[in-house]
């Protein structure tokens, strides 16, 4: 596979980042996963739109065009002949000169992908799990910042407890997200999910969920949700870039998963569009 790097293209046996880049010493960089659909890079302009927001939350210029990131991102994906798949763009404040806070030139811009990974088996298992437990860089708004510790370790006690994604509840014991993914609920056919304001990331594929739905006429509720009402719910779906619409449960937790299937269904008809 050939990577980006400043400009340059290079095999993947080949890559190197900066010993002192800044986002490997600090995790002070932002990233962007982004869908290859039908050869197509989904929704690139919400990412881009997405990554301009996070670089002015980080007081970061990047010396690239959207024009010219999206011109990268195609070239890698005809390149490397991907056809389904997810881009990473990674954008880190630049190599450190001296002290950490001296950086010389301009910001590094690394891009790299993969095919999708096969999609484990339906449905799967949620781990609610303390927020407090599991510390995470919370920005307002949400970014997706080089610091993941506290999602991959929750990610990780989540895998070896046998489930496969854990959700935080935060201190006020409202549901937040989901280490790596959005969390969706259903309630007397009312699609929910947790609110920005509680500092929740704004997912590309949460923000085309939401599209869907409201296109099918189905009722949206973007609020605060108490983990005490988890026993109201009558389904619920975990959403991201990389795996679309899975449906979820949790110890106690069956559904039919009926509505959760059909936004499914039409998401993976938008996907081979590729738009």
């Amino acid at each position: 596979m050939l990577l980006f790097i400043n400009g340059s293209w290079v095999s993947e046996n080949e890559a190197v980042i900066p010993f002192q880049d800044g986002g490997f010493l600090y995790g002070d960089s932002l990233f962007e996963s982004i869908r290859v659909a039908a050869g197509r890079p989904f929704r690139i302009h919400k990412n881009l739109e997405r990554l301009r927001q996070g670089l002015n939350v980080i007081r970061l210029e990047l010396p690239w065009s959207s024009k010219e990131l999206i011109e990268i991102c195609n070239t890698f994906i005809a390149k490397n002949n991907l056809q389904d798949g997810l881009l990473r763009l990674i954008v880190t404040r630049g190599t450190i000169t001296g002290s950490p806070w001296n950086f010389s030139g301009a910001p590094n811009v690394y891009l790299t992908g993969r095919s999708l990974p096969p999609l484990p088996e339906l449905p799967v298992k949620l781990e609610f799990v303390q927020e407090k437990d599991y510390p995470i860089a919370r920005f307002f708004p949400a970014i997706k910042s080089g610091n993941y510790l506290g999602n991959m370790l929750a990610k990780r006690d989540a895998e070896q407890n046998g489930s496969f994604e854990p959700i935080f509840v935060n201190r006020d014991g409202l549901i937040t997200e989901g280490a790596l993914r959005n969390i969706f609920f259903v309630r007397d056919g009312i699609l929910l999910t947790p609110g920005l304001a509680l500092g929740v990331l704004p997912g590309i594929m949460r923000d085309t969920v939401l599209e869907i739905a409201s296109s099918e006429g189905i009722r949206i509720q973007e609020e605060a949700i108490s983990s005490s009402a988890l026993s109201t719910f009558s389904e619920a779906f975990i959403s991201s870039t990389g795996i679309g619409i899975l449906p979820a449960v949790w110890d106690g937790f069956r559904s039919t998963h009926k509505l959760t299937y059909h936004l499914r269904d039409l998401l993976e008809a938008r996907l081979k569009t590729g738009k």
